[in-house]
């Protein structure tokens, strides 16, 4: 036992030394005064009344030059601390700043204050580094207007409910009367198609000195940003594109979408368990164990593929999905999953990795591969669509709840969790860090990424939101909420894959339970909570100063110290870990692990489900067929519109969209049992046969939209029109029995038959339409029945195509359908 804890000892360190020449940006770094760059934080662009101050202080950050990265990454810059910054009104504005010359602090920045002055319109302040002029930049602020309406949340869709309003006042105070205010969409979350616009695009301020306009917004959840321009000389107004946001939100988008991709993802990571299960030979098996042989070399793998792809949840995902092929046990997997948790970390540092531009180059490349015969080629090629199909389904559903990161309710929610003790040395208040924790959890519940919710904490943070004692509990609480993602992708797993699932969830509550602890472990002249001291500690600026310092770089590595403080005290008992989750998730001992869990009866055995399907869709076939010969012979020919008879009707179709629901289901389900070649290239078939069956039925309904056009001129169809389309019906008669004869046969000769009949039928409705067409240029027949008589010979027609694809397709159904019975 010795030697295994000093080996986990060894291990660890190397994996600590490791991490840290990763990180060394952060904590190796040192800052100066040159500036090469000037960050605007907060405060720009802000309006207000003369005389009056600007509503928030001005927060800027001063950087010095580009260092290079790691392997020729894009690198980081190091804050220019000490460095002296004038501040200066420029072109003739007359604003007061307080102070007028600051000095940044360890983490490069400054705040001032600005108030305006007499002079309306826009007016510039200069901001000059002392030592580096030709990086000065220069900040806009807008006084004698004020504006109501920035940043309001309306329904998408629909016009504000509250006007957009600027009101405009002169040097002196008073309103300024009879301005034209001009309002502009500058862009929206829909692009050029986008179907919102400014119902008032210019507004005459009124006696008040106030103009308003109301906003047509466009369907999509998002942004929507206008401009506001005022070029009045003579009153002293020349104020250039003021952008203000307003905010749609479409609920069910949101919902459409969360879901589709919730749907995307799951069928992508089975799609690749099944994938992996055609090509795990024992080769891949070598390969695998190799890389969990042991605890050590499994948290390496976990953490190296993790900092890699840049998600935790994607890495479980692919756990469960080697599990389900049988390629991984359970402490292997654990083991893996341990150093996921330590690999995730590694996204507070590069947050811009978005590994969402690989989606659609796997989904291509994927379906090319699986257009091979091969299986093992095959499995390559659905392991990788099916990995594109995870990360695209993931990034549908995180860009569209990502959008609500920008909307104040949303951010404000953060705020109501405010975590800093209420003296210094005190208590961090227990109700306010398990309330921040359980937003942390839930918001990263709902955006499904917990690469998303850390980067909101870090804007937040940014910003100045929220501070360091919040951050650390909200990060805790993104811990607890990614695993969510593989209590998902378990779903339809198997009981061991729903073991690592759980294991990975018990990991992350016992280190959220151990930092709980660790709250009010205090350390220090000041008692600050040992940890946040410890962080404090090892990364440059204080980030419990009153203005806090480099506050994202102290969460990012509070996240990464965290992950891996309780990998190293869970490592040694990674045995024991995985017994726990067996002991609370026992497999029983009669129960069979199966690659997914399904209809025993029916799914177990691929060919008898198959076999159900083709019948299932013959079935189909024949009830949509006689749906339309009641519609044509009973109806349109006849002459008759029977209520009862619609409505029974109309019941068999929706029992016809019933069964293609259940049927292709049912095909799905098919697909994720282990398949033989002529099995896998019979389903995609049998999927496109039941929607042209299901098609088939949807005509029943034009069909009688076309009986009731018919009666409501007062005529019937003629004795010639009749005697046409009997002979026309025959042939589509004669077409759909040799069809439907065929799909439920092994016999080819009626798939010919099916054919010809459709050649027929084409040619002798193009003869038909000459004909009616002749007879209306003569005057024979009404113009209003003509169209009616010829969109009769199109659905007609149209039924004969589906009819066609369904026996185009019949007969490799007929190969595969000799082959199940043998």
């Amino acid at each position: 036992m010795f030697p295994f804890f000093r080996a986990v000892k060894s291990y660890s360190l190397t994996l600590i030394a490791g991490l840290l020449l990763l990180l060394g940006a952060g904590c190796g770094e040192s800052a100066d005064a040159t500036v090469d760059k000037i960050r605007v934080v907060d405060g720009a662009e802000q309006c207000t009344l003369p005389g009056s101050p600007f509503a928030k202080p001005v927060k800027l950050e001063l950087l010095g030059p580009q260092q290079p990265g790691m392997l020729g990454g894009k690198g980081s810059r190091a804050p220019a601390a000490g460095a002296v910054v004038f501040l200066e009104p420029a072109d003739g504005s007359d604003l007061k700043v307080e102070p007028a010359t600051v000095t940044t602090d360890e983490g490069g920045g400054v705040t001032f204050k600005v108030t305006a002055g007499k002079n309306t319109g826009d007016q510039y302040l200069r901001v000059i580094p002392k030592d580096h002029p030709g990086k000065s930049i220069t900040l806009r602020f807008i006084t004698g207007m004020q504006i109501d309406g920035d940043e309001r949340q309306y329904k998408t869709g629909s016009v504000t409910t509250e006007p957009l309003s600027v009101k405009l006042v002169k040097p002196d105070g008073s309103p300024a009367a009879g301005v034209a205010v001009n309002f502009d969409l500058l862009s929206t979350s829909e692009g050029a198609s986008s179907r919102a616009k400014i119902l008032t695009p210019v507004a005459v301020t009124n006696a008040d000195g106030v103009a308003e306009t109301d906003v047509q917004l466009g369907d999509k959840t998002g942004i929507y940003n206008v401009g506001i321009s005022v070029v009045n000389p003579e009153e002293g107004f020349l104020i250039q594109n003021k952008t203000i946001k307003l905010l749609g939100f479409n609920v069910l988008s949101v919902v459409i979408a969360v879901l589709g991709g919730l749907a995307l993802f799951i069928f992508g990571m089975e799609l690749m368990g099944d994938g992996i299960q055609k090509i795990a030979g024992e080769n891949m098996k070598k390969v695998l164990q190799f890389f969990a042989r042991n605890g050590i070399v499994a948290v390496l793998a976990g953490t190296l593929v993790t900092a890699v792809i840049q998600s935790s949840s994607a890495t479980t995902v692919m756990v469960i999905g080697f599990i389900n092929a049988g390629l991984l046990n359970l402490t292997q997997a654990i083991g893996i999953i341990f150093g996921a948790n330590i690999g995730t970390t590694v996204t507070a540092q590069i947050i811009s990795f978005n590994l969402s531009g690989l989606a659609l180059p796997a989904i291509t490349i994927g379906f090319v591969i699986t257009l091979s015969k091969k299986r093992t080629a095959k499995g390559w090629g659905e392991s990788i669509l099916g990995f594109g199909l995870l990360f695209f389904g993931m990034t549908l559903m995180s860009d569209e709840l990502k959008l609500l990161a920008d909307f104040p309710g949303f951010r404000e929610a953060f705020r109501w969790f405010d975590c800093t003790p209420a003296s210094i040395g005190g208590w961090m208040p227990i109700g306010a860090v398990l309330g921040a924790i359980l937003i942390g959890l839930v918001a990263t519940v709902l955006i499904q990424s917990s690469s998303a919710a850390m980067g909101i904490v870090l804007a937040l943070a940014a910003g100045g939101l929220i501070n360091f004692w919040t951050a650390v509990p909200l990060l805790i609480g993104t811990n607890i909420g990614t695993t969510i993602t593989a209590q998902l992708a378990s779903l339809t797993a198997n009981r061991v894959a729903k073991q690592a699932a759980l294991a990975h969830t018990l990991f992350n509550v016992f280190g959220a339970l151990l930092m709980l602890v660790l709250f009010y472990v205090p350390f220090g002249p000041q008692r600050i909570p040992i940890f946040l001291y410890f962080i404090n500690e090892i990364t440059p600026g204080n980030v419990f100063a009153p203005d806090p310092q480099n506050i994202e770089r102290h969460i990012a590595m509070a996240h990464t110290f965290f992950n891996i403080a309780v990998v190293v005290l869970l490592l040694p008992f990674l045995s024991q870990f995985a017994k726990l989750c067996n002991r609370l998730l026992p497999i029983p001992a009669d129960e069979k692990i199966h690659i997914q869990p399904l209809e025993p009866n029916l799914l177990a055995t691929p060919s008898i489900a198959l076999k159900q399907a083709v019948s299932a869709i013959h079935t189909m076939v024949e009830d949509a067929w006689k749906m339309v010969d009641q519609a044509v012979n009973m109806h349109f020919i006849a002459g008759v519109s029977d209520k009862e008879k619609y409505e029974a009707l109309a019941e068999a179709e929706e029992r016809i969209d019933a069964m293609q629901a259940e049927v292709t289901a049912y095909l799905v389900q098919i697909t994720r049992r282990p398949l033989t070649e002529p099995q896998s290239e019979l389903v995609p078939l049998l999927m496109h046969c039941t929607n042209d069956a299901e098609r088939i039925a949807d005509h029943t309904a034009l069909i009688l939209q076309l009986t009731d056009r018919l009666l409501k001129t007062g005529k019937k169809v003629s004795l010639s029109g009749k005697k046409d389309l009997r002979k026309l019906w025959n042939v589509l008669d004669d077409q759909a029995r040799n069809t439907i004869s065929a799909l439920g046969s092994t016999n080819p000769e009626q798939v010919k038959f099916a054919l010809k009949d459709e050649r027929r039928l084409q040619k002798m409705a193009a003869k038909l339409e000459d004909a009616h067409t002749e007879r209306l240029r003569k005057g024979k027949c009404q113009l209003a029945n003509a169209v009616i008589f010829i969109e009769m010979l199109g659905e007609m027609t149209k039924i004969g195509e589906r009819l066609t694809n369904i026996a185009e397709r019949t007969p490799e159904i007929q190969k595969h359908y000799i082959e199940l019975q043998k």
